[in-house]
């Protein structure tokens, strides 16, 4: 597990690649030094993030599962000649598209960091709600954040709730330890 990572430089934008689901880390472990290179043909160079979240079964056994299957960031400078990334195993395309890779938008941006402000395996983190309520989280990587949760586990200690990421609703589903409904 790295360290807790701040927000990057104003000059470093984020984009999103789509991996095959499983192959994230695979592909991470397989292009990354390829990018810290010296001698990378491209001249591309960032840093490659995967996000996973720690969860716990009923057994008390904990273990990490992703938290945006599918998908790997990539922190870089520019955006010029991705081609070196294409050639990792799982690769599939950059977000929304090869032709014109984009960055994700600053929102979506800052959802990211936030969750990379807590490391990138997001901890077990205890709640208190029902389905249907407004929540706003209180500790965590989603610190400060409102949600609507979608569905309570109570016996695994586990909540969905939605979040918008790149134009679209994700469930996110984490392990529950401090919220606060919201005043209505």
């Amino acid at each position: 597990m790295e360290q807790a990572q701040k927000s990057p430089s104003p000059a470093k934008k984020l984009y999103c690649l789509w991996i095959k689901t499983g192959f994230e880390e695979d592909f991470i472990k397989e292009i990354q030094p390829a990018l810290d290179s010296d001698f990378c043909e491209n001249k591309c160079s960032g840093k490659l993030i995967f996000l996973g979240k720690q969860m716990r079964l009923k057994s008390g056994k904990e273990y990490t599962d992703p938290l945006f299957p599918g998908y790997v960031f990539f922190e870089a400078a520019r955006a010029e000649d991705f081609a070196v990334l294409q050639k990792g195993k799982g690769f599939i395309k950059m977000l929304p598209q090869n032709a014109v890779p984009q960055p994700l938008c600053e929102k979506d941006a800052e959802l990211v960091y936030s969750f990379l402000k807590y490391g990138d395996v997001i901890p077990i983190v205890r709640v208190q709600f029902n389905v249907n309520d407004r929540i706003e989280i209180l500790d965590g990587p989603l610190k400060g954040k409102e949600a609507s949760i979608v569905a309570v586990n109570r016996r695994n200690n586990r909540v969905n709730f939605e979040v918008r990421l790149m134009n679209g609703m994700h469930i996110l589903g984490l392990t529950y330890e401090i919220v606060k409904k919201c005043e209505e």
